[in-house]
């Protein structure tokens, strides 16, 4: 996922969490990787977009999941990426060029206003 975002994703700091706004738990298939996933989801803590994309190219599955990358210490975040249930993936954003990386790599994308 971090690729198609670019190095400025890789720069960020990440957190991730389950998908609050259809009442998703966080959901990885996978085995160490999805583990040290969760437990970063449960901690809150922010973490580096290399250690992201790490973890990600390490689990078979993301399944539900939100993704929410800040830059430089900002509390408004530059993207939001939603995995829900296998089924589409949601991009909440101002950059319309980031969507349309995400729909290079995934057939269902659906922009969050």
């Amino acid at each position: 996922m971090l690729l198609m975002l670019g190095e400025r994703a890789t720069r960020a700091s990440w957190q991730v969490a389950g998908v609050a706004r259809y009442d998703g738990a966080l959901l990885i298939v996978g085995d160490e990787a999805a583990e040290q996933l969760e437990n970063l989801a449960r901690s809150s803590d922010r973490f580096s977009g290399a250690l992201l994309s790490d973890l990600l190219n390490r689990v078979a599955q993301v399944i539900w999941g939100e993704s929410v990358a800040y830059e430089n210490g900002q509390d408004k975040p530059w993207v939001i990426v939603r995995a829900i249930d296998s089924s589409w993936c949601e991009v909440e954003t101002d950059e319309m060029g980031i969507v349309d990386r995400v729909r290079e790599i995934f057939v269902d994308v659906r922009l969050v206003p």
